[in-house]
């Protein structure tokens, strides 16, 4: 399953929150992180991602919330969706 999730920062990053985020992305090897992107405007960032499953990802992304607010869209390639939706 693919995912794009919003990110909010909650206060200032410090280095022990970038080194925390590293250590958890290293320690979920099931979770596939294509992008990570620092943005201007209303979100902060944008996190894409791909996960076996809902669940995988719901546990991998609450390990971020002390200092991250998320808002974590699923999401299908074109031609899966185009499938699904009987277009293809």
């Amino acid at each position: 399953m693919h995912f794009v999730t919003l990110i909010r920062f909650k206060k200032k990053l410090t280095k022990e929150d970038v080194d925390r985020t590293d250590r958890i992305i290293r320690e979920n090897p099931s979770i596939k992180v294509r992008e990570m992107l620092w943005t201007f405007g209303h979100y902060d960032g944008i996190l894409v991602a791909e996960a076996p499953d809902a669940e995988t990802y719901l546990k991998f992304i609450l390990q971020f919330t002390d200092y991250l607010s998320t808002e974590t869209l699923a999401a299908f390639p074109r031609e899966e969706a185009l499938k699904l939706a009987g277009l293809r």
